[in-house]
């Protein structure tokens, strides 16, 4: 993921949410780092409308 604030703000996401590591290590691959990041992003939002 070429943004490392987007990065960062992800995998803070993803250990909020208490997601698999794997994502993480995903980010990194150009190909998948941006739809693991608008799947966290959607995630992240749901979270919000539940609490």
């Amino acid at each position: 993921m070429a943004d490392q604030k987007r990065k960062i703000e992800t995998i803070r996401c993803i250990k909020n949410l208490q997601l698999s590591n794997t994502l993480i290590t995903g980010l990194d691959d150009a190909g998948q780092a941006e739809a693991i990041a608008q799947a966290v992003s959607s995630l992240q939002d749901l979270a919000e409308q539940w609490n």
